[in-house]
């Protein structure tokens, strides 16, 4: 029986380092640049999330004192500079009642749009999408507002949704159809909330249901 020895080991050790070392050093290259590569990234995205938060912040001081130009400038570097950050859309729904104020109808849709389709917190997008679902609705664009309204995950905001669209239904004098929203909204909304008070007297506006 042959005895294995310190040289075998040795000279096997030298085999399989002729074969794999090279291999063995990429991975472990590999390794440490995806850590730090992996640590940079989270840094940078904290970095990034910590500016946009100030600039934003500088955007609501300059709305509260009134220094429009100043917070449509901010605005704008949020939503140009800062999109993968949840501020973007919040600072295109404010540019958005800049718009408003300013009479700008198509800023308006512009930054609502914007915000609708790349917003990052779903509370933005929602509240984009009902506030640009009335802004069309109120240039008579009611069949594209409903088609805003057509949308399966409404999680959170199926009231609103629903008594948007009874209210657009009733401009297009379908009001059977109107009834059903509201009763829908009604049954979305929870539990003593003071709003079942507004969608009982839309339901009480359209009188009685018509009988087939």
């Amino acid at each position: 029986m042959s005895t294995y020895t310190e040289q075998d080991e040795l000279e096997n050790l030298k085999a399989w380092w002729k074969n794999y070392g090279n291999a063995a050093i990429l991975g472990v290259a590999l390794g440490v640049a995806l850590l730090v590569g992996n640590r940079y990234w989270t840094e940078y995205k904290e970095q990034k999330l910590h500016s946009a938060s100030s600039l934003y912040e500088t955007m609501l001081d300059n709305l509260k004192h009134n220094q429009k130009p100043a917070a449509l400038e901010a605005g704008k570097t949020l939503v140009a500079d800062y999109s993968s950050t949840p501020y973007a859309g919040m600072a295109a729904m404010a540019l958005a009642k800049l718009g408003f104020d300013a009479g700008d109808i198509a800023a308006v849709r512009t930054q609502l749009r914007w915000a609708m389709e790349n917003g990052r917190d779903p509370a933005t997008v929602h509240a984009a999408r009902l506030r640009l679902a009335r802004v069309l609705a109120d240039a008579s664009e009611t069949e594209a507002a409903l088609s805003l309204l057509d949308i399966k995950d409404r999680s959170g905001f199926a009231a609103g949704y629903e008594e948007l669209r009874g209210d657009l239904l009733v401009r297009l004098d379908r009001f059977d159809d109107a009834r059903e929203a509201y009763r829908a909204a009604l049954r979305d909304l929870p539990t003593g909330s003071p709003f079942s008070q507004v969608l009982s007297m839309k339901l009480d506006d359209l009188g009685t249901e018509a009988k087939p």
